[in-house]
């Protein structure tokens, strides 16, 4: 019997700036270091879900408080340097949040600024601006949660740090949401399962994160490696709604996947992939990533995000098999793919070959960082 329609029915519109979840403690209200900051935030990759069931299943509620958006998937995930830039600037004399003219993203940018700014107890008028990479939104590098990640890590640090990243990582997890296309006063508070927020406030680029966002394991890959991020040139425009709703159609494949495959993926990754990784062979990490993307049927239930994505798949496995990439794999629910490479040449003709759109990147291991504070 089909469960998507009982499981999708928690997602609906939510207010912009209304606080969901656990809230950290924060002794409060907070005292600003400085008047202003940048940070810059990388992006992550997510290779796969540890349990995809867990992706369907309603987020649990706190204490009463509004749902959060948080669901227990686990997520294993590259970290690369492909940067969303936010700045925060107070505001005498205002108690507003408002974003510059030319912000990117500027309804999530509200929404993150209008959250911190009720968990650490403050009035002050902020002026956000953020910007990013120049790719549409729903493609799998999680811009939605970065936005609000590189907003909610310029106010923490604008405000002398009072959330720990962990804690503040939960806190992004459960007030996540994405655009409504024409409203700017509400969200669609999509599942999040913690990589986006983890990418820039823990070290390492390669990551799991456990269930209820708990950052789990950080490692690093070697220096010689690159990534190889593929495209389609024509990928689907759609706001969260629209995407949440053909993702829901696919909720059945989803738990089907979950519950064959969850058990040897935790294995593996814990007795096999990790142990590796930490001595350096990237290849048996990849062979999960792939195995889980190309064998255990991930792409195909992720299928709706690009009508070729299952022709695009057939194209690229190549660069998977004859050892030209130690990682192929799709990000998120795609449509974009990548690789992790010693060969970024070799990769990137074989992704072009397949009609796929390419652009670069490399590993990043640093978290984010801050550009300059007044």
């Amino acid at each position: 019997m089909s469960t998507a329609p009982e499981t999708a029915t928690h997602f609906r519109p939510v207010p912009v700036g209304l606080l969901r979840g656990r809230r950290p403690a924060v002794p409060g209200p907070a005292v600003p270091a400085g008047t202003g900051v940048e940070v810059r935030h990388p992006t992550r990759l997510n290779a796969m879900a540890l349990d995809p069931s867990k992706i369907v299943g309603t987020a649990a509620a706190d204490d009463g408080e509004p749902r959060g958006s948080g669901h227990p998937a686990g997520e294993l995930f590259v970290v690369c340097d492909l940067f969303r830039t936010a700045r925060v600037e107070i505001v005498p004399g205002s108690d507003e949040v408002t974003t510059t003219g030319h912000c990117s993203r500027p309804v999530l940018a509200r929404h993150a600024a209008s959250v911190m700014r009720e968990l650490l107890g403050i009035t002050d008028g902020l002026l956000v601006h953020t910007e990013g990479v120049d790719l549409p939104p729903h493609v799998g590098l999680g811009s939605s949660s970065a936005t609000m990640a590189s907003v909610a890590v310029a106010i923490n640090e604008l405000y002398g740090r009072p959330v720990e990243a962990r804690r503040l990582i939960r806190f992004l997890v459960d007030n996540h949401g994405e655009e409504i296309d024409g409203r700017s006063d509400s969200l669609m508070p999509v599942q999040c399962i913690g990589g986006s927020a983890a990418a820039g406030l823990i070290p390492g680029s390669v990551q799991v994160v456990a269930g209820n966002a708990v950052p789990l394991l950080s490692a690093g890959l070697p220096a010689d490696y690159r990534i190889v991020l593929a495209m389609p040139a024509d990928p689907t425009e759609w706001d969260a709604q629209q995407s949440l709703q053909e993702e829901a159609r696919h909720f059945d494949d989803f738990l089907r996947t979950g519950r064959r495959h969850a058990p040897d993926i935790a294995y593996r990754l814990i007795h096999q992939a990790w142990p590796a990784l930490l001595e350096g062979e990237v290849r048996e990490f990849g062979k999960l990533v792939f195995d889980y993307r190309f064998r255990m049927g991930s792409i195909k239930n992720c299928s709706f995000s690009h009508p070729r994505l299952l022709e695009f798949a057939d194209a690229i496995e190549p660069a998977f098999t004859n050892g030209a990439a130690d990682v192929l794999g799709l990000s998120s629910v795609g449509p974009l793919f990548f690789a992790v490479t010693r060969t970024e040449q070799k990769v990137t003709e074989l992704f072009r070959d397949a009609g796929l759109r390419t652009f670069a990147a490399r590993p990043w291991s640093e978290g984010y960082s801050v550009v300059k504070s007044w």
